[in-house]
């Protein structure tokens, strides 16, 4: 019984990541091969990690959920939503900014809860055009918070997790209310080579100031997220907006901990993976808060089981003793 409430929210999280990496392959394949192959190694590398951590699903009991510690958490998560969501589209700071400037208040104000706010933050970051009012949020928020107690135990230290957890409150929630989803157009070859360097970047900067620095990853993510928002857009008049969002997703990857990655060389691959399928999969879903995440969880996903095949390659023995512990 204790095991039916990680399983569940264990199980959503896993499904969401899968279904936009099989389809980002389904589109690669369309567009180029070369792509088609890089997503479908992608996939098998994420499906692999979501294998070896599916043994490890904790037990959770359900009076630890429904707690007031909980019910405050779940708060938090509504609360990041909406005033993200604000802050982007009433205030007109646009959603890069909105959600990093929710991280930087929160790590600073109220650190506790900077963590489970900055999850709600990526619900904010839903285009009006796909969530056009406020309660539309509150309701792709107040699914999120479920979600995210749901998965506290689940996927840790893994980076772009949160964003995965709004990513289904979003989608969700525009599949209910009918919406229709933006499409956006892969861009030309040479964006897409600024597209992957400054993935590359951003997330091995992110990585730096979480675990080299010691800024932890929502004060680390923040920091990149309103960096890229202001300086990108008036470096590149014309694609600095796009280069911003992908210098956040970016940042959802480095907030990974050093368990998965102890080197920060390590990041250079995770940042190369993020930066293909955010290319790849910028038809897919478009305007959901949240997708981001859900892009840089599946690539960091996808590295760390690579990264688990080269070390079992190298020593068996040690990877047969870890699976009877």
């Amino acid at each position: 019984m204790d095991r039916i409430i990680p399983t569940i929210g264990f199980l959503l999280l896993s499904l969401m990541v899968v279904v936009l990496l099989v389809f980002t392959v389904y589109q690669s394949w369309v567009v180029y091969s070369l792509w088609g192959i890089v997503a479908t190694f992608a996939l098998v590398g994420a499906l692999w990690e979501i294998l070896r951590e599916s043994r490890r699903v904790p037990c959770v009991q359900f009076s630890e959920v429904l707690s007031l510690q909980g019910l405050i958490t779940a708060g938090s998560v509504l609360g990041g939503a909406l005033i993200a969501y604000c802050l982007s589209v009433d205030v007109g700071l646009g959603a890069v900014t909105a959600a990093a400037l929710v991280a930087l208040v929160a790590a600073l104000v109220v650190p506790d809860y900077a963590v489970s706010m900055y999850c709600g933050s990526f619900v904010g970051m839903t285009s009006a055009r796909l969530l056009i009012s406020h309660w539309d949020v509150a309701i792709a928020g107040g699914v999120a918070a479920a979600l995210y107690v749901l998965t506290s135990c689940a996927y840790p230290g893994f980076g772009g997790k949160l964003g995965t957890i709004a990513f289904t409150g979003s989608v969700f929630t525009g599949l209910g209310l009918d919406r229709e989803f933006l499409i956006t157009e892969i861009p030309e070859q040479p964006v897409i080579l600024l597209i992957i360097v400054c993935a590359v970047v951003a997330t091995t900067i992110t990585y730096w100031l979480n675990v080299v620095l010691g800024h932890g990853p929502v004060m680390a993510s923040g920091i990149v997220g309103i960096a890229a928002g202001l300086i990108l857009p008036a470096v590149y008049p014309e694609i600095g907006g796009t280069l911003a969002v992908m210098a956040m997703c970016a940042s959802f990857a480095g907030m990974s901990s050093r368990a998965h990655f102890p080197r920060w060389t390590m990041m250079l691959g995770v940042g190369l993976i993020t930066g293909l399928i955010f290319v790849n999969s910028m038809p897919l879903l478009g305007g959901a808060g949240g997708k981001l995440g859900t892009i840089a969880f599946g690539s960091v996903l996808a590295a760390r089981g690579y990264y688990d095949l080269v070390e079992r390659s190298r020593s068996p023995l040690a990877c047969e003793a870890e699976e009877l512990v």
